[in-house]
């Protein structure tokens, strides 16, 4: 009985410290400049893999994705070019459409939704 009591207790704290870590991570990812923006949507990518992370958390983060601005052009499943081979964007900003691309890739696979294929070929480009 004590043992489940403690096991409970750990989980508990680490869901908790789990939405810590994720309040921290969103805040930077709706952030005006670019690589903090980038650096907040990398470590959502990473909570989103957490198995502490329940389908309610990962909808919640799926939210927080489209409300990333400048990512209209890898939400739907029509052809992409990427903002790296285009020459058309800035560094930074080509980081936060990978990044961003990277979580929804992510995201789909959790939530068991397909990803574009735009959306899959820029997950995969270098940052």
């Amino acid at each position: 009985m004590a043992w489940q009591t403690l096991r409970q207790k750990a989980i508990s704290d680490d869901r908790a410290e789990w939405w810590k870590r994720t309040q921290w991570a969103l805040e930077r990812a709706l952030d005006e400049d670019e690589d903090i923006k980038a650096l907040g949507l990398a470590a959502l990518d990473v909570l989103a893999g957490s198995e502490l992370a329940r389908n309610e958390e990962l909808e919640l983060l799926d939210i927080a994705w489209k409300s990333v601005n400048g990512l209209a052009e890898i939400t739907d499943g029509g052809p992409l070019v990427s903002a790296k081979a285009s020459h058309n964007a800035p560094v930074p900003q080509h980081r936060v459409q990978v990044t961003a691309a990277r979580l929804r890739a992510r995201l789909d696979m959790r939530l068991g939704r397909p990803t574009p294929p735009g959306t899959t070929a820029l997950a995969k480009e270098e940052l």
